[in-house]
């Protein structure tokens, strides 16, 4: 990254001529020394020790330092002194404010969020809508470290700018543009990406089926371009998500999915509603998923249940395992169609066999307390803070 960018820093100044206006500064001081020893002293000394008192000398004068130390006493070498000053000045000038424009450019752009992200191990939140604003408030109330957010989609830069406003001491970075084209995901550095998270996001003239369409697309090229990176992705409509999970993303949420069931709880029970929504936002109790220490494989769920309850005031309610890697295969389905041939080749083009990252989920709600305790096991727990066992 270092490397490509002190790239494209030395292209900006080529192209702005930086090189050549250093050309002819140097050009400057040869001819300004040249002069100083044809008018000062040739014949009183070696031509190299003039040479150099000349170069010393119109470096000097160039600068506009004047240290005094060598001084031209003769008519003509002052007329010389007088050019190289007013060169010096013109020549400077140029390259200073030149290389301040690019600098300023630079930040411009970075501003607008136009410049490639230099960030790595990073999440990337791709799209926004209104509930943007929530979704990083829980990202950042959960990470247990500090984690580079990269945000790309075409909001403005002022929105842009005052959530970073409102998160002074996270990493957040921006890049404007349509998030499923290659080249912005390249500059996003998807490669090095942890996670993409993909929001719904709805232009005006845009119908729900196009917003889907555009989700399963970005999805494709996040695996094309980076196979191994989880993929959380927002549907607007229920039935095109098994679409997506075919394209690899491993967690799919539909937008206002749960809205039915949290109102009918709500009719039915308004302190279980409210307990409900408590969890959700996390104020004073979340839900937290915790894996199983290695110490505990081979115990009972009481053992560790106990341990989290006295040590922690955390409540297990949940048990989960992730399993396999699942293979492209098993997300396609039986009958053939357009659809899953397109993906197969997209994938086939890529040289992926299987969908790396893809897990197989085996959740138990409310487990049984005498069952033992393996690898790759994570209990959820309500409480106030993540406990660390």
């Amino acid at each position: 990254m270092i490397r490509e960018s002190a790239s494209a820093f030395v292209r900006i100044l080529y192209r702005e001529r930086i090189f050549a206006l250093i050309l002819a500064i140097a050009l400057l001081i040869l001819a300004g020394a040249a002069g100083f020893c044809l008018a000062e002293g040739l014949t009183h000394a070696p031509w190299w020790r003039c040479l150099g008192r000349g170069v010393w000398w119109a470096v000097v004068t160039l600068t506009t330092v004047g240290y005094g130390d060598v001084v031209p006493q003769t008519f003509f070498g002052r007329c010389v002194g007088v050019v190289l000053m007013l060169g010096g000045v013109l020549t400077l000038s140029l390259v200073t404010a030149t290389v301040a424009s690019v600098f300023i450019e630079r930040k411009f752009r970075r501003e607008r969020g136009l410049e490639p992200l230099k960030i790595a191990q990073h999440i990337l939140i791709l799209g926004w809508h209104e509930d943007g604003e929530l979704l990083l408030d829980a990202i950042f109330k959960r990470l247990l470290v500090a984690v580079p957010v990269a945000l790309v989609n075409r909001a403005t830069p002022e929105q842009m700018d005052a959530l970073k406003a409102k998160y002074p001491k996270q990493d957040i970075q921006y890049l404007w543009g349509d998030y499923s084209r290659e080249e912005i995901l390249h500059k996003a550095n998807v490669q090095e990406a942890l996670k993409a998270i993909i929001l719904a996001e709805r232009q005006p003239e845009e119908t729900t089926a196009q917003v889907d369409q555009h989700t399963l697309l970005t999805a494709l090229t996040l695996k094309a371009l980076h196979p191994k990176i989880r993929i959380l992705a927002e549907l607007l409509r229920p039935e095109n998500r098994a679409y997506l999970e075919r394209a690899g993303a491993d967690e799919v949420l539909i937008r206002g999915q749960y809205d039915g069931s949290l109102m009918a709880v709500a009719a039915a029970s308004p302190g279980l509603f409210r307990i409900f929504t408590n969890l959700l936002s996390g104020d004073t109790q979340s839900l937290w998923a915790v894996e199983v220490p290695s110490r505990y494989h081979g115990r009972t769920l009481d053992e560790l249940t106990s341990h989290l309850k006295e040590n922690h005031q955390a409540l297990v309610i949940a048990l989960y395992t992730e399993g396999r890697v699942l293979s492209l295969e098993d997300l396609l389905s039986d009958q053939p169609s357009a659809l899953d041939d397109f993906i197969r080749r997209k994938f086939a083009e890529t040289r992926m066999t299987h969908l790396f990252g893809r897990t197989k989920v085996e959740s138990q709600i409310n487990p049984s307390g005498h069952q033992l305790l393996g690898p790759n096991q994570f209990v959820v727990v309500i409480a106030p803070q993540r406990p660390s066992p």
